[in-house]
């Protein structure tokens, strides 16, 4: 198990990479933002992984001729690439959940909702004014970087029951909020980009998410967190409902169902961890093993169920 000093060093690591990643994603840099970047020497920070130090070599190496328009040429490149100027077969790589998890590239999918309801949880909220959605992969980062500044207050004040709570959200956050379609989005987003340094940026990005579930999945299992129940679908429910409820069921609105409609989709079979079928008629296939977590009303993608 790590020292105080040494948990405190890595959480600060990651929130530090997680912050230099988000605003890299968030909008064009200005002349300061690359001034500021150029002075930190990322090309220096050196992992076990190669994508990642190649990745962070191509940014630094471009900032070394960043006095010859290299602000014009990023903000161009930033705005046609992720802003949605530039398209491959109309496919564009909007840096953002929904984007790719939705069957149509939404602005406000569903996608946001829950990572809305996951932030609320935290106490946290986008600043007034700002008009881009929840599920940014800036926000994201932001919210990545501020849990590990928790983990970090949660240890130190020897409370090892948010630490570990702590711990298993960062993780599953992460794996469904962030792995989940950063490589699709990644993988686009290459071949509409121009310049270097964005191919630089997203590959180290891709590379860092990839190294830091690992990093997770070490600190989960040195904090005993892996024995501790953990279910993400309830954090990104507006309302969570308790588990203990007697009786519960989950409702279906017919007019709503996929199913009902005669159209394929498992989507709330498949999540139920008590292998429920809220489509089944009771009165024939009769089932009491609900729980009320309510994984199945997070996925459905028509919103025809509730508990």
């Amino acid at each position: 198990m790590m020292t105080p000093d040494e948990f405190s060093l890595v959480q600060a690591n990651r929130a530090k990479l997680y912050r230099l990643f988000g605003r890299l994603f968030r909008a064009p840099l200005s002349q300061d933002d690359i001034e500021a970047l150029a002075a930190a020497q990322i090309g220096s920070l050196k992992s076990e992984d190669a994508a990642f130090d190649h990745g962070m070599h191509v940014m630094e190496r471009y900032l070394e001729k960043r006095h010859t328009g290299t602000r014009a040429f990023l903000g161009r490149d930033f705005t046609a690439a992720f802003l949605g100027m530039r398209d491959e077969a109309g496919r564009y790589a909007l840096p953002y959940e929904s984007a790719f998890v939705d069957a149509t590239q939404h602005y406000m999918g569903t996608a946001r909702g829950k990572v809305y309801n996951i932030y609320k949880k935290q106490a946290l909220k986008l600043a007034e004014g700002i008009d881009l959605p929840e599920d940014h992969l800036a926000f994201m980062c932001e919210f990545m970087a501020t849990l590990a500044d928790r983990a970090v207050e949660a240890r130190a004040a020897s409370d090892m029951t948010a630490l570990r709570e702590n711990l298993l959200l960062s993780q599953a956050f992460l794996k469904h909020h962030i792995l989940n379609w950063y490589p699709e989005f990644s993988a686009l987003a290459a071949r509409l980009v121009d310049e270097r340094f964005y191919r630089g940026l997203l590959e180290a990005a891709g590379a860092f998410f990839a190294l830091d579930a690992k990093v997770l999945r070490d600190l989960v299992k040195d904090e005993k967190a892996k024995d501790r129940s953990f279910d993400l679908a309830r954090w990104e429910l507006a309302n969570a409902v308790p588990v203990d409820k007697e009786g519960v069921y989950p409702q279906l609105n017919r007019h709503r169902c996929l199913r009902v409609k005669g159209m394929t989709c498992d989507r709330c079979t498949a999540v139920c961890p008590e292998a429920v079928d809220p489509v089944a008629n009771r009165k024939h296939e009769p089932q009491n093993a609900c729980t009320a977590c309510g994984a199945c009303v997070a996925v459905c993608p028509e919103k025809a169920l509730s508990l």
